[in-house]
């Protein structure tokens, strides 16, 4: 898949992201958050199902997505805005014996693919890290073809403002890349406005315990200790929305198709 008609505009802001995931790359090759789940096996069927020649993996990180769906099509191209990531992903595609996948460092608002070149783009536990989310979905359905598929998985907050406060804050303490988890609307809001079409195809509970949490993000000790604290300290409403233990918690995670 080449270049679309000339350069693409350089986006700024992306400089946290690249921060935290130079540093934390290894991590995410043995997170079993990102390795694997039903929500992966979920993309390779429907990526699979839906068909093609071509597919796009956007914030591709060390290519756990890439290398699952990659063998279904012709050509793969995953991309991510940290080096690092993508060194780490040579290794992971190499070691599922992927052959027919292409790594580049770019921002997701400026893919440097052409118009209409893919016919399933996939992104997996990303965009929350999108600094511009309405860019990138815009040019994931640019590079679409005319009843092409998106699959997005992200985790989404809920309705109630003091409950998506209480994540998203939590969620930066935790990660300072972190932008935002939106509520489901907001997430359908998003694609719908880049010219998408979309359905809801499930959604699900990701468990998480709270140290292996903070570990895979190196948070900085005295974030992590806030993090803590404000787990310990939660109102009910959190508690139950987010099923707070001493140890663990959970977050609401969505599959969201848009078809262009």
């Amino acid at each position: 898949m080449g270049s679309g008609g000339g350069a693409r505009p350089e986006v700024s802001g992306i400089e946290p992201v690249q921060k935290q995931f130079g540093r934390t790359a290894a991590a995410y090759v043995e997170s079993a958050t990102h390795a694997r789940g039903e929500d992966l096996d979920r993309i390779v069927a429907l990526a699979t199902e839906h068909g093609g020649e071509r597919v796009v993996d956007v914030g591709t990180g060390v290519g756990h997505t890439l290398r699952r769906v990659a063998p279904s099509f012709r050509g793969a191209v995953g991309v991510d805005a940290t080096r690092e990531m993508l060194e780490a992903g040579v290794g992971v595609l190499a070691g599922a014996g992927v052959t027919n996948a292409l790594l580049v460092q770019a921002n997701a608002a400026a893919l440097p693919i052409a118009s209409g070149a893919a016919d399933v783009v996939t992104s997996r536990l990303a965009a929350h890290h999108f600094v511009d989310a309405a860019g990138a979905f815009r040019e994931i359905a640019r590079i679409l073809r005319p009843g092409g598929l998106f699959v997005l998985v992200d985790n989404y907050a809920p309705d109630e403002a003091e409950l998506q406060r209480f994540i998203n804050q939590l969620e930066t303490l935790r990660d300072p890349s972190h932008v935002r988890n939106h509520t489901v609307a907001g997430w359908r809001k998003l694609l719908e406005r880049s010219g998408m079409r979309t359905t809801v195809d499930s959604d699900a509970v990701t468990k998480l315990t709270t140290e292996d949490w903070l570990e895979r993000s190196q948070t900085p000790a005295d974030r992590a200790e806030e993090v803590r604290r404000r787990l310990r300290t939660a109102p009910p409403s959190a508690v139950d929305a987010f099923q707070i233990t001493p140890t663990t918690f959970a977050v609401r995670k969505l599959i969201l198709l848009g078809r262009t």
